[in-house]
């Protein structure tokens, strides 16, 4: 009998294993329910359906395995869900009411989907309160438009602004839970994030740096890295976009001041092929580019090249402390008011690092640099047979 204890302790030891990452969900309804509850994996841009349960007597359960934290929603009849955040071993249970079910249920036995529920409710809060002033707005007459108009307008603002700065306040408060993405990705609507600023950006960071080291693997920490910060950074040239045409129309040849105030314009610089970057420290392509752009630098400034690189961040002082740590030494100048960018209006800059080409004569002879394009034009210009 002695020699199957090994079997039986391997045996035992895999079927630990398992029983450490399995998750159990569990759902009953206060209220009469029938139908089928559909258990969904979130990915960044879509759903997956993993199980579906029949509703029998009022409850479901799903049994699923996990290795590390996961998004999920449960999806019942009509349109209805609420979201998880589960980990490995959890044993989940929810108590769900009358409809909307998102506002009337509890869960227990998860950290994680506790938070996620405190952040959605919060937002349908939200949204309720805007409907309710956008309904209150539409239906204002001319006359009353004049009385009313500008503090309904107010008091919009007033909504939107509490509602990021309770996103604000958690994610800080959770930078190293996997609940921070949720509060990072939510939306007043499908064009709208609740952290809709600029300066926002440095949330993204936190929370991705403070991830990778306690999730390295995940895919949701690394689709945060390259999904959100594209995302966030086209929202922003959105906002550019919607601005261009109540700004007034100005030289094609950019003057901007340096980090010690001193104006320079790109037509002083007549007699030099050079190169315009649009940039921001928060923008992790942009930071990847310095290397590139020093080395075009180093290889090209003797005969004939300048860099002008035009900052478009929110923070002067971030922006300037870059600079010196950097120990930038070609031109770099800043937009001064980067949520209204004229320059970067002007020359249609859709995304950040954008380069473009000024010849001698200071004309525009080339857009859309960056990468292999970029060193393959420097050598075009700068090596070729003279």
């Amino acid at each position: 009998m002695k020699r199957f204890l090994p079997v039986l302790l391997a045996v035992s030891l895999l079927a630990g294993c398992n029983n450490e990452n399995k998750v159990v969900i569990k759902g009953s309804f206060t209220v009469p329910a029938e139908g089928v509850v559909y258990l969904d994996q979130s990915e960044v841009d879509r759903n997956i359906r993993v199980d579906s349960a029949m509703i029998k007597r009022g409850q479901f359960k799903f049994v699923t395995e996990v290795t590390g934290p996961e998004f999920y929603q449960l999806r019942f009849t009509g349109n209805e869900f609420v979201a998880l955040l589960v980990m490995p071993g959890e044993n989940i249970s929810l108590e769900i009411g009358k409809t909307p079910v998102a506002m009337n249920y509890t869960v227990q036995g998860s950290p994680g989907s506790a938070d996620i529920r405190m952040l959605d409710q919060q937002l349908l809060v939200t949204k309720t309160r805007l409907d309710s002033i956008s309904n209150i707005y539409n239906s204002l007459s001319a006359n009353d438009m004049d009385i009313r108009g500008a503090e309904l307008q107010k008091a919009y603002t007033e909504v939107v602004d509490a509602q990021r700065k309770f996103n604000i306040k958690f994610v800080v408060e959770n930078i190293s839970s996997m609940s921070s993405i949720q509060a990072l990705y939510q939306r007043i609507d499908e064009n709208t994030y609740v952290l809709y600023q600029p300066r926002d950006l440095q949330y993204l960071k936190i929370v991705s740096d403070s991830l990778s080291v306690r999730y390295p693997v995940s895919r949701h920490v690394r689709a945060l890295k390259e999904n959100v910060t594209t995302e966030l950074n086209q929202m922003y040239i959105d906002r550019i976009s919607s601005i261009a045409m109540q700004m007034p129309e100005t030289s094609s040849s950019p003057e901007l001041p340096d980090i010690n105030g001193k104006m320079v314009s790109v037509a002083s610089l007549k007699g030099k092929y050079v190169l315009v970057s649009f940039w921001s420290t928060t923008s992790e392509e942009s930071m990847n580019q310095l290397p590139v752009l020093r080395s075009i630098y180093n290889d090209y400034h003797r005969k004939g090249l300048e860099i002008y690189q035009i900052s478009l961040d929110p923070d002067a002082e971030r922006w300037k402390n870059v600079v010196r740590y950097e120990e930038i030494p070609w031109i770099s100048v800043r937009e001064p008011d980067p949520e209204n960018p004229v320059y970067a209006r002007l020359m249609n800059i859709t995304y950040l690092p954008s380069n473009l080409l000024y010849d001698p004569q200071g004309n525009i002879i080339n857009t859309n640099l960056t990468g292999r394009n970029l060193l393959i034009r420097m050598d075009q210009l700068f090596n070729k047979q003279r």
